[in-house]
């Protein structure tokens, strides 16, 4: 059940949530796939790479298999490109810590 609100959390966070905070601190690497917002304007934050990213994280965290731990891994890296997505991630970063000791 807690994979469910899991997903539901991270699918509206990453292609629903808008907000005119970004912590992004990094410019962005260039290209479509990678231009997300920035500055003060009310949008999504989220670049289109990170929103089809997170399905597949989704579906990992919904199937739950051996390798959940190191996929958790790449996305917290993969999370250091757009600080607005690791700051989006940090709730299931901590509960799945939590789950998987």
């Amino acid at each position: 059940m807690l994979s469910v609100i899991e997903a539901i959390y991270l699918f509206y966070m990453f292609h629903c949530f808008e907000t005119t905070i970004d912590f992004g601190i990094t410019p962005s690497p260039n290209g479509y796939w990678f231009t997300h917002m920035t500055g003060n304007e009310k949008g999504l934050r989220i670049c289109p790479f990170g929103r089809v990213a997170i399905l597949f994280l989704i579906a990992i965290l919904l199937i739950r298999p051996k390798f959940l731990r190191i996929s958790l891994i790449i996305a917290f890296f993969l999370s250091l490109i757009n600080l607005n997505a690791l700051v989006y991630l940090l709730p299931v970063f901590i509960i799945e810590y939590y789950r998987i000791l």
